[in-house]
């Protein structure tokens, strides 16, 4: 027979351990509609995506393929280490580290005829990246 201390404290564990559960179990629900990877432009060629469908594009801007018109709306090629190319279009004010050669990630829809509409840029940089004014001050002294 169980005292009353055994038995309040066998519910106490048993109610840590649903508890412990239930969170594992959100956690594995909710994280695959949070994980936002991104494709490279031939794994994107191989991949059959709808138009319309929100996602995110990496790779490095080509040299020589970057265009705009008006300063607003931005045209540009990226391609990865394994060839591939798409074309990117953009509007908006770019991200100060945009520069041909340079590591992006785009978020955005495909447009049905080719063409990548992103929606926002994010610039990539290695460990070493120091902001422009602190490189600025430094260089000053």
């Amino acid at each position: 027979m169980m005292t009353s201390r055994v038995r309040s404290r066998l519910l106490w564990v048993s109610l840590g351990g649903l508890m412990v559960a239930g969170a594992v179990l959100l956690i594995v629900f909710a994280l695959p509609g949070q994980l936002n990877a991104f494709r490279t432009p031939t794994q994107l060629a191989a991949l059959d995506i709808p138009p319309g469908k929100t996602l995110r594009l990496g790779g490095l801007i080509v040299a020589g393929s970057y265009a705009t018109e008006d300063g607003i709306a931005h045209r540009f090629t990226l391609t990865d280490k394994d060839g591939g190319t798409q074309v990117v279009r953009y509007s908006g004010a770019l991200p100060d580290l945009f520069r041909e050669g340079q590591g992006i990630i785009a978020t955005g829809i495909l447009d049905g005829v080719g063409g990548f509409d992103a929606k926002t840029l994010l610039t990539k940089h290695d460990e070493a990246y120091v902001p422009r004014e602190l490189r600025d001050h430094a260089s000053g002294q």
